[in-house]
Order: structure tokens, then sequence, then C-alpha cells
């Protein structure tokens, strides 16, 4: 069944769609598509409740998963168990654009509660940590 997908952006100007949600799944996984630009980074983080699988569709993005780094550019997929440490950044010279599956569902709730409706909204930086965490996010140093 087709759905409206939800728009909304997230610190640093990522523009973030929710594609499909638990319900649309009955609870498997969720799927995102983000737009990181260039020069953002996530620091060293790793979910407790759901394994992340992510596809990039458009430009060079450097990840660590478990202290490995590896580039992973267009057409390219990495997967990263629940549980594990990892961080990325796009390091590419233009916005780039990643499908991001988190299995199970849940994940959503993030992004549409730490979100904002428009790339002009302020963004609580602090609430947005503070949401991570209450959706299984634990960060290995601040973000």
């Amino acid at each position: 069944m087709e759905r409206d997908v939800c728009v909304v952006w997230m610190p640093d100007d990522v523009r973030t769609e929710i594609q499909l949600d638990a319900e649309d799944t009955d609870g498997a996984f969720c799927l995102v598509v983000d737009h990181p630009p260039v020069g953002w980074s996530l620091p060293a983080h790793r979910h407790h409740n759901e394994a992340e699988t992510i596809h990039v569709v458009q430009g060079d993005f450097e990840f660590e998963v478990d202290g490995l780094r590896s580039r992973i550019s267009a057409g390219r997929s990495i997967h990263i168990p629940r549980g594990v440490t990892h961080s990325s950044a796009n390091i590419g010279r233009q916005t780039g654009c990643r499908v991001v599956l988190f299995s199970p569902a849940g994940m959503e709730g993030f992004f549409l509660e730490a979100g904002a409706a428009t790339p002009d909204s302020e963004i609580d930086l602090a609430a947005v940590v503070a949401s991570a965490t209450r959706h299984g996010w634990e960060f290995m140093s601040g973000p």
C-alpha cells in the first residue's frame, strides 16, 4: 500500500524521508532515505535495539564499524549489526543520498520526535540527544 512520505530535517541540515515505518512492515523494519551534506558526520555510537543497513545512492562516505574504517561510494552497501559501535561521515564533494534500513522497526520514532518540519527550524541538540537515548542510541563520546 502506497503512503505519503514524511520528511523531517535533522541536525546539520540532513533531509530525512521516512519511506516505510513499523505499521507498513508489521514491525520488521523501517526504511529512511537521508541526504547528508558535504562535511556531515555522526560520532561513534551504537543502537541497542536495531541493526542498520545502509546503501549509498549518491556520494562518498567513510564508515568506522567496530574499529575498522572503510570508504563506501555510490552503489555499495554496508551492514552494521545491532550493538556494534559505528560512525560515519560524508567525505565527498556533494550532498549524499543513502537508503537506510533499521531492523526491527522503531527508529522512525526517533526521526519523528527529533526532526524539524522545515530546514530553517531551530533544532535543540540536547533534545535530539535525549530522544536518541530514549530510542536506544548510546554515544561513545559527546555528539
